[in-house]
């Protein structure tokens, strides 16, 4: 198969991978790396609790991820080899245009089946939101995996050495999205819980995002005590993008009939909203039109 190389000026080759970053992730509130301590505390953690004979499961690594802030994971991608010239700049130009997660990386050999691996990372796996955003641009973006299962790993399996033959028989994916059953991607799959959706309406196996829920659009408003106006109930408001928020570039601000501040929408909520509503202004831009929120 050879070795696949790309020449694209924002990409490098390191021990067997090509390599690419969003040069905008730093800037993102999102932004966090996994400190080479907290690896080394969890990895002391482990070998004890190996060694203790104790019967281990999936859910001990979640625990000890979670407790030592070893948080960074990946969804892994199969690229066939003939469509790695098509296929991967695809993933790379999404990547640096902010549609996916930090990084992204592939394998420069294929593997004994003929396939490059892809990981495109998100900073925390506890961040299901995120984790639900990142493979939904998969399939809408990149165009990739729009009617297959995709799977996220955590990092903390790779710094602890737990591969796919490993001598507790553990799985060593922690979540699913996507299939022919969930094309739109509306939940994430925890590998390791038990699904209880028919006894339960908070199953803790199947996760579904708020903006699923029956309060898809409430958008509570936050710093009101720097509000130029007051609105009163049933006011029309408008809501608008401010990318140039040096707080947060996925602020949305709230106006007035006559313009005037009344707040911003939380900064949960506006991660969601924000990244809708430049969608639609892309696609309405195209058509010469202008989105305005009321």
């Amino acid at each position: 198969g050879g070795v696949f190389r790309d020449t694209h000026p924002q990409e490098w080759s390191s021990g067997g991978w090509v390599w690419v970053n969003n040069p905008q992730y730093a800037k993102d509130p999102k932004a966090r790396v996994d400190k080479e301590d907290n690896v080394a505390m969890m990895s002391s953690e482990w070998k004890r609790l190996v060694d203790s004979h104790v019967k281990i499961t999936h859910r001990h690594l979640i625990e000890l991820a979670t407790k030592h802030q070893v948080l960074h994971g990946k969804w892994l991608l199969y690229v066939k080899n003939e469509d790695i010239e098509s296929d991967w700049p695809k993933i790379r130009n999404a990547v640096i245009e902010g549609k996916l997660g930090s990084t992204a990386k592939i394998s420069d050999s294929p593997d004994e089946h003929g396939s490059h691996v892809v990981c495109i990372y998100c900073p925390t796996f506890l961040d299901k939101d995120e984790l639900l955003r990142v493979r939904r641009s998969i399939s809408n973006n990149v165009g990739m995996y729009k009617t297959s299962v995709l799977r996220f790993k955590l990092d903390a399996f790779t710094h602890l050495n737990v591969y796919a033959k490993n001598p507790w028989k553990l799985r060593t994916t922690s979540y699913e999205s996507g299939g022919k059953k969930d094309e739109e991607c509306s939940t994430l799959i925890s590998s390791w819980e038990k699904c209880t959706c028919a006894t339960s309406d908070s199953c803790k196996r199947c996760y579904k995002p708020k903006e699923d829920s029956d309060v898809k659009d409430v958008y509570p408003i936050t710093g009101l005590k720097f509000a130029e106006a007051t609105v009163v109930q049933s006011e029309k408001v408008t809501l608008l993008r401010e990318p140039e928020n040096k707080y947060d570039s996925n602020a949305v601000k709230v106006v007035n009939g006559s313009g005037k501040l009344i707040g911003h929408i939380t900064k949960e909520r506006a991660a969601i909203l924000s990244l809708k509503m430049k969608k639609m202004q892309e696609d309405l831009a195209s058509r010469n039109l202008k989105l305005i929120v009321e």
